[in-house]
């Protein structure tokens, strides 16, 4: 899965593979990214949070599904205003 990382520790956003996983092997099975593999600071804030964005641009429409950290203690990233920690889009 392709996408965008917005990480603390870097000054530009960066495109990376997120890794996926499915429940079964069947091959019919719905599959579910893995955020863990992109995100750092697994030791400090172990849970990732999801959120889904709906973009609105003249008649087009665009689903983001955003992953990130919430903690206090994460590095503040320079990128985004108010978040602490890496972001993937």
């Amino acid at each position: 899965l392709r996408c965008r990382l917005y990480s603390a520790s870097c000054c530009r956003p960066q495109q990376v593979t997120m890794l996926t996983c499915c429940a079964s092997l069947s091959r019919n099975t719905t599959r579910y990214p893995v955020a863990e593999s992109v995100l750092q600071d697994a030791v400090l804030q172990p849970y990732v949070h999801n959120c889904q964005i709906t973009v609105h641009e003249g008649r087009h429409t665009y689903h983001y599904c955003i992953f990130f950290k919430w903690h206090c203690r994460l590095r503040a990233n320079a990128m985004l205003d108010k978040f602490q920690g890496d972001v993937v889009v």
